[in-house]
């Protein structure tokens, strides 16, 4: 059995082993040493440009979203989420969130010009809010849906689809997209 010495002697002897393992990591250095050279920093490989457009495809894909936003028309209710750009193309897709503040339903509405059909989708957590929801829906009419959403974050994505390829990656020139998601007033 150990008195009060011996107890004394564990604390002191574990104090000094917490401090040297404390000074472990320090280092001290005098005016004399010599300097450390700093470590090499790491390079990585430039990132390939992003692929430029001709003013042609611009002026096509400016006026196809002027088009797409009047296909569109205005929304009723409050306004929670509204976007709008390129849908084809390897760097393309309209992809929006937005904060859901009061349960209820909501209309959700696209419209796009320039591709035959896009591919919607849009979520919520599905653990508390809307479960994905996805469809195909043709240009040549406006989309609408009334889905039910809970607060919380709610995404929106639209791109075009093309057959046999999954999301795009060819360049589609003047393919463009408009959404929103307005409350049901």
């Amino acid at each position: 059995m150990a008195g009060h010495g011996g107890t004394r002697i564990v604390a002191v002897l574990l104090s000094g082993l917490l401090l040297a393992l404390g000074m472990f990591g320090c280092e001290y250095t005098d005016a004399g040493d010599p300097q450390r050279a700093a470590a090499p920093t790491r390079s990585s490989q430039p990132r390939a440009p992003l692929p430029t457009k001709d003013p042609a495809t611009l002026t096509l894909e400016a006026n196809n979203l002027v088009a797409a936003k009047e296909l569109l028309g205005q929304g009723s209710g409050a306004v929670i989420l509204e976007d709008s750009g390129t849908v084809g193309g390897a760097v393309s897709g309209v992809n929006k969130s937005a904060r859901v503040e009061d349960a209820g339903p909501y209309t959700v509405t696209a419209a796009c010009i320039g591709a035959p059909e896009v591919h919607l989708v849009i979520a919520q957590d599905p653990l508390t809010g809307l479960a994905p929801q996805d469809e195909t829906f043709d240009c040549s009419a406006p989309y609408a849906r009334v889905v039910q959403l809970q607060p919380g974050p709610v995404t929106v994505q639209v791109q075009v689809v093309r057959a046999n390829s999954g999301n795009s990656t060819s360049a589609g020139a003047g393919e463009v997209a408009a959404v929103r998601i307005a409350a049901n007033g």
